[in-house]
């Protein structure tokens, strides 16, 4: 499989609505530090409300939390946030 050589981890995806963020808190809380997996959590949002997914969501886990941004590499044991 060309997908598993380009990535030999999981990635995960985790979505929900604004209302969402505390059961995504819980999920992170409740992670190993080294999960052997990237998480890719994304969060509805209005399109003219800031995100602050990533300074919500660090604190809760022992992994790196990063913005989500088109084309980084998806590294094992880190948070990806983005909203749409």
């Amino acid at each position: 499989m060309s997908g598993a050589a380009a990535n030999p981890f999981p990635i995960v995806g985790v979505g929900a609505s604004a209302g969402g963020l505390d059961p995504i808190k819980r999920l992170l809380a409740a992670l190993p530090a080294q999960p052997g997996l990237a998480l890719v959590v994304v969060q509805h949002l209005d399109p003219h409300h800031s995100s602050q997914l990533v300074e919500l969501l660090a604190p809760r886990v022992a992994m790196p939390v990063l913005d989500a941004m088109h084309g980084m590499k998806v590294e094992m044991d880190h948070v990806y946030a983005t909203h749409r």
